[in-house]
């Protein structure tokens, strides 16, 4: 069970967010009106502490259940962001959309395909994989538009993101990887 611990540094208190719930504001916000909650998730997105970065995650995994298109809206403004914890956060952050209306985030991925960052990468290969387990059909065809980019970014990003679907689609897998190189 995680709990927000506090941590003291010379005169200044702060709590250590670890779950939602350490966030009821922000949460309620976030479920109602995220254009309300936007500013206290990305400074979380921004955080140095990983905890505080799943916590952003998850608010807008959590809005994005009454609100998908305003997410996927606001995370294209993200998926620009210099930070790369902003980038990955709005990758991350479409989990639930994902798993229900790939199509709806699919420029988000797309602005994100190239990036340099391995924290990036593995966020974005991993709502690949998360997609496939409903919408093999997507994934596949996003990575095999993707693999004419000849980007060595974009192919580790395919390469990850397939995986799993390689047991299940071995040969077309084993051609996108072919063309990705």
């Amino acid at each position: 069970m995680y709990i927000a611990r506090r941590l003291l540094t010379s005169t200044v208190t702060h709590f250590m967010i670890r779950k939602i719930s350490d966030v009821p504001e922000t949460l309620q916000q976030a479920r109602s009106d995220p254009q309300t909650a936007y500013a206290a998730i990305l400074k979380l997105a921004q955080s140095d502490d990983w905890g505080e970065r799943e916590v952003a995650a998850t608010l807008l995994v959590e809005a994005g259940k009454k609100h998908a298109s305003a997410i996927v809206d606001e995370m294209m403004r993200w998926a620009d962001d210099e930070n790369p914890n902003v980038r990955r956060t709005a990758s991350e952050g479409l989990r639930g959309i994902t798993g229900k209306n790939p199509d709806l985030v699919l420029p988000v991925l797309n602005k994100l395909r190239a990036d340099e960052n391995l924290y990036v990468k593995k966020s974005v290969a991993n709502v690949l994989r998360n997609a496939g387990n409903y919408h093999p059909e997507f994934v596949l065809d996003t990575c095999r538009q993707w693999s004419e980019d000849k980007n060595v970014n974009t192919a580790w990003i395919i390469k990850d993101g397939l995986r799993k679907l390689k047991k299940s689609y071995p040969e077309e897998v084993d051609r996108i990887l072919k063309i990705s190189k």
